[in-house]
C-alpha cells in the first residue's frame, strides 16, 4: 500500500508541477488535478491536504533536490575551482531535471500563506548561504576575484543560472549539461573578446 501511495504522491506532483508551471496556480482546479491522475476528486484528498499545502510541498522539494545534488557535487570536487565548476554543474542539471517544479517554486512562492512563505524563504536563503561559501572559498584561494563580496557573486550566479528556465529547451545543440559548461565559462572568464574567432 505504501508503494502505490508513494507512486501516487510523485505523479500528483509531476502533475501539479505541470499545470502550475502551464497555467499558473490560481488558475488550476483540483478538479483538473484529479482527471490528470485518473481520481476522483475526493480520492485526490487522500494524498494532499489542500492545494496549497501541494504547492508548499513542491516549494521544499524543488529546493531539497538542488540542494542535497549541489552538497554532494561540491563534496567530490578536489579543489577550491573544481568545486565552483560542479556547483554550476549540479544547479543547471538538477534544475533542468526537476524543470517545472523549479519554475514553480520561483515563480508562485506569493501564492502561499505568509507561513509557508517564510519556510520557503527560509530554505532558499540557506541555499545560498551554500553557494556563497563555496564562492567565498573560491576567492580566498585566489581563483575568483575578490573585489567584489561573494554575496553579490552568489545573486549573480543564480539569477544567472535559475532564469533559463523560461527559455531553454533541449536539444541537440544545448543539452542541461552544455548549458552548465556555457555558464560556467561566463561566470569565469566573462563574456568579453580576446580575439577569438566567433563559432562557426
Amino acid at each position: 500500500m505504501a508503494e502505490r501511495f508513494d507512486s501516487t504522491s510523485a505523479r500528483l506532483h509531476a502533475a501539479a508541477a505541470g499545470l502550475f508551471w502551464n497555467k499558473g496556480y490560481a488558475a488550476t482546479t483540483t478538479r483538473e488535478l484529479a482527471s490528470l491522475l485518473g481520481l476522483q476528486k475526493a480520492s485526490l484528498y487522500h494524498h494532499m491536504e489542500s492545494k496549497e499545502e501541494l504547492l508548499y510541498s513542491l516549494c521544499v522539494e524543488s529546493l531539497g533536490n538542488i540542494r542535497s545534488a549541489v552538497e554532494e557535487a561540491v563534496g567530490e570536487a578536489g579543489d577550491p575551482l573544481e568545486r565552483v565548476r560542479a556547483l554550476i554543474r549540479a544547479h543547471v542539471v538538477s534544475m533542468l531535471v526537476d524543470k517545472e517544479k523549479h519554475a514553480t517554486m520561483l515563480t508562485e512562492l506569493r501564492s502561499l500563506s505568509e507561513e509557508r512563505r517564510r519556510e520557503v524563504i527560509r530554505l532558499r536563503d540557506e541555499y545560498e548561504r551554500i553557494v556563497r561559501s563555496v564562492l567565498a572559498e573560491g576567492q580566498r584561494a585566489g581563483v575568483l576575484r575578490g573585489d567584489l563580496p561573494a554575496k553579490h557573486l552568489a545573486l549573480c550566479l543564480l539569477d544567472l543560472m535559475n532564469w533559463a528556465i523560461f527559455w531553454f529547451r533541449s536539444g541537440e545543440e544545448l543539452s542541461p549539461e552544455r548549458l552548465a559548461g556555457v555558464f560556467t565559462t561566463l561566470f569565469l572568464e566573462g563574456a568579453g573578446s580576446k580575439g577569438e574567432p566567433p563559432p562557426s
